[in-house]
């Protein structure tokens, strides 16, 4: 699984850093968390396939996560895309994209497009798939907002091929029964079971995606043992009251409840547009004194997971 940062900054895009978008890469499905200005174009950059995936979460209705959606749409449209595209968020996403698709009259999807709309206050699922499950926190921002954390369904155990061998198991089907937790017969009446050639389940990979938001308990607990944790950090220290006022995180904020969540790697971005050169080094500082091996994000940054 691979994490690909396509925009890094708060509120407005800078010369070098555009706004947020999120990418998820795995097992030949892309997730987009977030759609702010000119996703499309980092999505590009990237080479990440547009054909290849069908869902994008948003976390809430803010400008700079929401106004990359009318081109992302328009293009995959004119690209004669054909498979279905479900967008996730909060309470008025279907209203926006309403207005997106009605407002010139002129608008005619070639491709089932699904809007999956969530109370404020939703905590729990909000998508599931046979191998993963996405769910949701509500956040502390000035509107609401959701967090996300994806969740890969715990892996079979590793099957022991040379064991098989020395067992007779057939090359076949036979060892894919063993793999899903089924007993066999072999051809000699010997009865083999799953534990006799299958390890314990390994435990699903996690991603948690937690933006915008003030210091969060409910964060934390969205986060909780995550492999990776992408969390904003609009501010530093020096603007502190900024960041209480305008429910945002300092990256300190962000570190802590990296921390407190026992997360394996931490990923800081969403950074206001007066962090460049020295004020950003500054941010990373602070950010280090809490959480040593914080990951400072830049676009189109990729985190093997």
């Amino acid at each position: 699984m691979e994490v690909v940062i396509l925009g890094t900054s708060s509120a407005a895009p800078t010369m070098r850093r555009w706004l947020s978008g999120t990418a998820i890469l795995r097992e030949g499905e892309v997730l987009l968390f977030d759609c702010g200005e000119g996703t499309q174009f980092r999505f590009m950059k990237a080479e990440l396939p547009r054909r290849k995936f069908g869902k994008i979460f948003i976390t809430h209705l803010h400008g700079d996560h929401i106004f990359g959606l009318p081109g992302f749409i328009s293009t995959m449209n004119l690209g004669q895309r054909d498979t279905p595209l479900t967008i996730y968020g909060p309470k008025g996403i279907r209203r926006y994209i309403d207005f997106i698709l009605n407002f010139p009259r002129t608008t005619r999807l070639g491709f089932e497009l699904r809007i999956e709309e969530f109370p404020p206050n939703h905590e729990g699922v909000i998508c599931e798939e046979d191998d993963y499950v996405v769910t949701s926190a509500p956040l502390d921002h000035t509107i609401p907002s959701l967090g996300y954390r994806f969740q890969e369904k715990d892996l079979p155990g590793k099957f022991d091929g040379a064991k098989a061998d020395a067992l007779g198991v057939p090359f076949g089907p036979e060892r894919g029964l063993l793999q899903r937790g089924e007993a066999i017969t072999l051809r000699d009446g010997r009865v083999v079971h799953p534990d006799e050639l299958v390890g314990p389940p390994r435990k699903g990979k996690s991603v948690a995606y937690i933006t915008d938001t003030g210091f969060c308990i409910a964060a934390r607990r969205l986060a909780a043992d995550v492999d990776l944790i992408i969390h904003e950090a609009t501010y530093g220290d020096d603007q502190l009251d900024m960041a209480l006022d305008r429910k945002h995180s300092t990256i300190r904020h962000a570190a802590t409840i990296a921390r407190g969540a026992g997360a394996k790697k931490f990923v800081a971005t969403h950074f206001s547009t007066r962090y460049e050169g020295a004020a950003l080094a500054q941010l990373e500082t602070e950010g280090r004194e809490v959480f040593p091996d914080l990951i400072m994000a830049h676009d189109l940054l990729r985190i093997e997971v």
